[in-house]
């Protein structure tokens, strides 16, 4: 196989420890995948719900980054195998870490989830939220549709909820 200009060509036991091993100090390494994917947190959470889709930001996140780096690796351009496998191995502890605070710590949760938003109360539109979630009136009806609702007078409340999902609650019939 030909080694293309700037490859190197790995031989034998030694060329696996070459392969595998730190081109960057480990602590630069940890810092820099610690920071990267932190920042990229805390920007994914300005990110409105509906945009994020059924996956939390913290899991499409984990997904994108180490899709980065492991399409680095496939090419094998820049820096070693060990490089990257500890960029994806920090990656993927600060996802658990950040999981279970979520999951332990309920006021860690409420910064790091999209809360609920009500769009609909009592039959009534509430634009201010609609516009701050991107929801349009057509969109809204669409979903309300969905669950079996004809008109808005039937809906006692209906949210956007933190995973992009409208949910409705219909008002109870009288008696």
């Amino acid at each position: 196989m030909a080694v293309r200009p700037g490859q190197r060509q790995f031989d034998g036991v030694t060329g696996l420890v070459e392969m595998f091993s730190l081109t960057l100090p480990f602590g630069e390494i940890v810092l820099r995948s610690t920071l990267a994917f932190l920042l990229l947190v805390a920007l994914v959470r300005v990110v409105p719900s509906r945009n994020a889709g059924h996956i939390s930001p913290n899991d499409l996140l984990i997904l994108v980054v180490i899709g980065g780096i492991g399409a680095d690796a496939v090419v094998g351009e820049g820096r070693t195998a060990g490089d990257r496998l500890l960029c994806i191995a920090m990656v993927l502890l600060w996802g658990y870490l950040l999981d279970v605070l979520e999951y332990r710590v309920p006021a860690f949760r409420r910064v790091m989830r999209h809360p609920e938003t009500l769009l609909v109360k009592d039959g009534r539109l509430l634009r201010r939220n609609m516009r701050r979630e991107m929801v349009t009136e057509e969109e809204l009806m669409a979903a309300l549709r969905k669950e079996g609702v004809g008109d808005l007078s039937e809906v006692a409340t209906s949210c956007m909820e933190a995973d992009g999902e409208i949910s409705v609650r219909k008002k109870r019939p009288a008696r």
